[in-house]
């Protein structure tokens, strides 16, 4: 499919002017959310990417495999440096714990302790001890290193899954744990059409794939005495919906007899309020927000 960059830009504005209308969210992390997410637009503009020659075959995805795994996904280089270089600036700029954590991670390059393509191998390869090795390294800015990389890496996965969507029917109910396309899990869902169809978007490649309405997206519980939901007062057109079994929730964007854009990694932010509610209740997210947090 076609990437559109001037739609998309004409998206991304609307949703942030709402946004910026919300009191609750913090204008710094706004508007670091905001470049950022600017950023990577333009990043997506520039990005050539192109599928190696195996996917999965049809039988085995229909079984449940992912058509790429997430170790396997090709990457711009070029673009994915430079993106990481205006982040890195963005950062420094920003003050607070990040521009702390610019400057560490600028001496790390200088002495030539972290290398980017290794950094991109690790979140690939979701190599959770090396990000907590940088984050125990830079204590002020923990999730710092992983922020970076992951924003820098995102245009050229989002390439990567739009090739990978002309190969699949896109309308197809994945009732997998996971992404049909990275294999990795959810990170928000939104409900779609009058039917309210259930959209989930995988928290690497960005992915939105239509999944059954009544499971939960991380243990594939069915059971709808184990299945709750729940909304917050102030949250119109968000809900939370838990599993009693493994005990994880997944936000949720319901807009549709709202006059709202839908976003779902800005939707992730909008509604962070949800999260708070969701924790004090025992509930756990199995992935971190868009944004690292």
């Amino acid at each position: 499919m076609s990437f559109d960059l001037d739609k998309e830009r004409s998206r991304l504005e609307r949703k942030l002017e709402a946004l910026r209308k919300k009191e609750f969210i913090p204008a710094p992390l706004l508007e670091i959310v905001a470049r950022t997410a600017e950023l990577q637009l333009e990043a997506r503009g520039k990005v050539q990417v192109s599928l190696p020659d195996q996917i999965a075959p049809a039988d085995a995805h229909a079984q449940g495999a992912s058509l790429l795994p997430r170790e396997q996904f090709p990457y711009d280089k070029a673009v994915t440096a430079e993106t990481f270089g205006k982040l890195l600036a963005l950062m420094a700029q920003s003050g607070g714990s990040m521009a702390e954590g610019a400057t560490s991670l600028h001496k790390a390059l200088e002495a030539r302790e972290f290398s980017l393509e290794e950094a991109c191998d690790a979140l690939l390869q979701d190599d959770q001890l090396f990000f907590a090795d940088w984050g125990a390294r830079m204590p002020e800015a923990p999730s710092f290193v992983r922020y970076l990389v992951q924003g820098s890496l995102v245009p050229s996965l989002m390439a990567v899954s739009d090739l990978l969507a002309e190969r699949r029917d896109t309308e197809t109910v994945w009732s997998h744990g996971h992404c049909p396309h990275c294999g990795s899990m959810p990170l928000v869902a939104s409900l779609r059409n009058k039917e309210g169809f259930r959209y989930l978007t995988c928290s690497l490649c960005r992915h939105e794939y239509r999944a059954k309405r009544l499971q939960c997206p991380f243990c594939g519980e069915e059971d709808h005495s184990k299945l709750e939901y729940f909304k917050a007062e102030g949250e119109a057109g968000f809900e939370v919906h838990v599993c009693r079994s493994c005990h994880c929730y997944l936000k949720v964007a319901d807009f549709r007899e709202l006059d709202r854009l839908s976003i779902p990694v800005l939707d992730d932010l909008e509604s962070l309020a949800l999260d708070i509610l969701a924790r004090e209740q025992g509930f756990v997210r199995p992935t971190q927000s868009a944004w690292g947090f």
